[in-house]
């Protein structure tokens, strides 16, 4: 049963990840505030349905929810844009590899050992991304990142493990209230998006022209289309979020995190990175394609894989 979970994961993971990207593919404008707000309310229903209602709450559930809420708005922010302004393949690797940062911190925090195959593993993933980024000639010059991308993935990089080490925390103090807590947290994601979408809406308020009066249905019409359709892709971006995050926090449990981590992390670039070559026609070079494997390896490391052997 937990190998069928874990196909459902990896399927809801990509599937996020090419809705993500979709938007930027089709040249969409998206109100990210919005959107993520929306994605938010999604995880609140279905976590309340879930878990059939909040059975109650310790104070300091209050406490991690507010902080995981604000690191998770972060994730789901950065997530959001990395996805829509740089190529699936290499932005699917960044969130994957994040991990290794959370391995990093609990070495250090929570003082677990650290073998000889994960310091290669990090190693290694520097080098993958290396591979994978690097422009040595003036041929791919049009196929450099831009910034935007970049400070996007280093921010999806950095929530992605902090959400991971956020957890860990709860998990050591308050966790027979996970539920709760990431019900509460995806409320406090929702307020904290608001308020910022508010404070930005006061400092860079513009005021549009009136539509002219023979296109004023016309607009109405078109508008009432684009509504229904965000509604749509709203509830099928915070769905497969939602599944893919509740499932992992199910597996990595009930599953050694040598077999866990490598199969999903390992899934989600494979098959993502397949998806966007085909759906928005990504192509990689042999060295990228060499990175894309050293990434994967490096994850096998990382998640201690042949500590089975």
């Amino acid at each position: 049963m937990e190998y069928l979970f874990l196909a459902a994961s990896v399927a809801a993971a990509v599937v996020n990840n090419i809705l993500l990207h979709l938007p930027a593919f089709r040249r969409c404008k998206i109100n990210e505030f919005l959107f993520n707000i929306g994605v938010a309310a999604v995880w609140a229903v279905l976590l309340l349905a879930f878990n059939g209602g909040v059975h109650g709450c310790a104070g300091q559930t209050f406490l991690f929810a507010a902080l995981y809420g604000c690191v998770l708005a972060g994730f789901l922010f950065c997530k959001m844009q990395a996805f829509g302004s740089g190529p699936i393949h290499l932005t699917s690797l960044i969130g994957s590899s994040s991990f290794v940062l959370t391995t990093v911190f609990n070495a250090v925090y929570w003082k677990e050992a650290v073998s000889g195959w994960q310091i290669a593993g990090i190693a290694l993933m520097l080098v993958a991304v290396f591979l994978i980024t690097y422009r040595p000639s003036a041929k791919e010059e049009h196929r450099k990142l831009p910034l935007r991308w970049k400070l996007y993935a280093a921010g999806f990089f950095l929530f992605s493990a902090l959400t991971g080490i956020v957890f860990r925390f709860h998990q050591a103090y308050d966790a027979a209230h996970t539920d709760e807590m990431m019900i509460v947290s995806s409320c406090a994601v929702m307020l904290l998006l608001a308020l910022l979408w508010g404070g930005k809406s006061l400092l860079g308020k513009r005021r549009a022209p009136a539509p002219a009066a023979a296109d004023a249905s016309q607009e109405e019409a078109s508008a009432s289309r684009r509504a229904w359709l965000g509604a749509v892709f709203v509830l099928a971006c915070g769905a497969a979020g939602c599944v893919y995050n509740r499932l992992n926090i199910y597996l990595s449990g009930a599953m050694p995190n040598a077999i866990f981590f490598p199969l999903f992390n390992g899934g989600n670039i494979l098959f993502s990175t397949l998806l966007g070559c085909l759906f928005f026609r990504e192509k990689l070079t042999l060295r990228q394609i060499f990175g894309m494997v050293g990434g994967v390896a490096a994850i096998v490391l990382v998640s201690n894989g042949f500590g089975l052997l």
